[in-house]
């Protein structure tokens, strides 16, 4: 499709677009309606919505979690990981994701608590390093999302699933942004954390191994 500076067929000059994640954020938050789905978020943020997605469902990893909580982020970042690696040009997300809604007021509370941080975030962040934000590069990520997302899904033991997370968190920021280096700053994350997630796993089988045997 075709970008012009008029909305089609009215003649009206089209807004600019916003520059950065937190001002688009801020408009999605304070627009019209009494509720947003998020179908409605990910139109707002056109090229962010791939990072931004990664981002909401990797934050919540990155603490501990009731059970349940890091299999249904790891889920949705297994989609997200697979729109990447199809290279896909819009991000889809089941319905049953998709078409869930949020009050606008609850969408301004956690907007505007998250802006300060994510506006200190930004002036870190620039386009830089393309080569791993684009084409080939982001189904790379795919492929490094995926594993993490299934890393997720499993019930590791220990340190559970917070290394994947923080790793999926970094990259999902360096996506959004189109920063190549915060982009390898998590790819180096995610290497690190799949090797503790897989050491943890090992562990946990050799226990109930020498568990098993000594009965």
């Amino acid at each position: 499709m075709q970008s012009d500076d008029h909305d089609g067929g009215t003649g009206r000059p089209r807004r600019p677009t916003p520059a950065r994640t937190s001002e688009v954020l801020r408009e999605l938050a304070y627009s019209d309606g009494e509720r947003a789905t998020f179908r409605e978020i990910l139109a707002g943020l056109h090229h962010r919505a791939f990072g931004f997605t990664m981002l909401v469902f990797a934050l919540p990893c990155v603490l501990p979690m009731p059970p349940g909580i890091p299999t249904i982020c790891g889920f949705a970042l297994c989609v997200i990981a697979l729109n990447l690696i199809a290279v896909r040009r819009r991000l889809w997300l089941p319905s049953a994701i998709a078409d869930k809604s949020i009050a606008r007021a609850d969408l301004r509370r956690v907007v505007d608590r998250a802006l300060p941080m994510l506006e200190r975030l930004e002036r870190f962040c620039r386009p830089r390093l393309p080569i791993l934000t684009e084409a080939i590069g982001k189904v790379f990520i795919g492929v490094v999302v995926l594993a993490l997302g299934v890393v997720m899904i499993l019930p590791i033991p220990f340190l559970g699933n917070m290394p994947p997370g923080a790793a999926a968190a970094v990259i999902a920021l360096g996506v959004t942004e189109r920063d190549g280096l915060v982009v390898l700053i998590g790819l180096v994350t995610a290497a690190a954390a799949i090797a503790i997630a897989s050491a943890a796993t090992w562990a946990a089988i050799l226990a109930i191994v020498d568990f098993l045997a000594s009965r």
